[in-house]
Order: structure tokens, then C-alpha cells, then sequence
């Protein structure tokens, strides 16, 4: 197998549409027939990308977060591994330094995204292209 897009879904902004992701996700794992701890790395590193997604999506013109806004996720099977792409409108993100837990007392509900997307996954890149932030996570199949 080269190259196959598996899905390409459009999710509004709002964090509750994420389950369709997982479960999109989840049902390719099954088709892959991907272990259980790897289809759930999988769906927990892209949800934390949805989610940053959804939290940082900016408007092209004013640079406020533009309510209407959506998350572009594409699912593509490669050779021996699966791809996972999260689009939304942005500056880009290009972090210069390797992801680390914050401290405990900073842990409230954010700062463990990035983390958990590069320990569960085999890679993660931060791409921009056409005003988009892109980021593209792989797992071995």
C-alpha cells in the first residue's frame, strides 16, 4: 500500500465534535486491526491536537478567534504506518524546544497536549502551509 486518504472530516469549533473524530479513528484502528493500546495512543494524541486545534484557530483578517471556525482532520494509511493530519486557520506553531510536562501546580486543564501527541504517537511535525498550523502525527501499523 503507497498512499491511501482514508478520511478527510470538517469539525466545527467546538470541542464535543471531537468524539466523532475518535470514533472515526477508533473504527479505522479496528480495520487496520491495530492493537487496543495503539488505537487508543492514537485517539488521545489527535484529540489533544483537535482540541489545541479548536483553542488557537484564528481568524485569517483579525487574528481573534473566529467563532464559526473548523478543524480539518485527513486520515491517510501509508506504507506501514497511519497519518493523521489536524488543519486549522493559524500563524503556525514551530516549538524550538522539546516538549515537557509543566510543573504540577500549572497543571490545571492545559499544558499537556504536545506532550502526550509525542510520547503516543512515532512523530509529530508542526507545519504551516497557506495560513494554516498543520500538525501531522504518524503511528506504525
Amino acid at each position: 500500500m503507497q498512499h491511501r486518504e482514508i478520511f478527510h472530516m470538517r469539525i466545527p469549533s467546538a470541542a464535543e465534535h471531537i468524539a466523532i473524530v475518535r470514533h472515526a479513528l477508533d473504527a479505522v484502528g479496528e480495520e487496520l486491526r491495530l492493537s487496543t493500546d495503539a488505537r487508543a495512543a492514537i485517539k488521545l494524541a489527535v484529540s489533544e491536537a483537535c482540541d489545541n486545534a479548536l483553542r488557537h484557530a484564528k481568524h485569517q483578517q483579525c487574528g481573534a478567534r473566529a467563532p464559526g471556525e473548523s478543524v480539518v482532520v485527513v486520515c491517510r494509511a501509508k506504507r506501514n504506518a497511519l497519518e493523521i493530519d489536524v488543519r486549522n486557520r493559524g500563524n503556525g506553531f514551530h516549538p524550538v524546544t522539546p516538549a515537557e510536562m509543566p510543573p504540577a501546580e500549572l497543571l490545571a486543564e492545559h499544558g499537556r497536549g504536545r506532550v502526550l501527541m509525542e510520547m503516543l504517537m512515532d512523530s509529530v511535525q508542526y507545519l504551516s502551509q497557506n495560513g494554516n498550523t498543520i500538525v501531522r502525527m504518524r503511528k506504525a501499523t
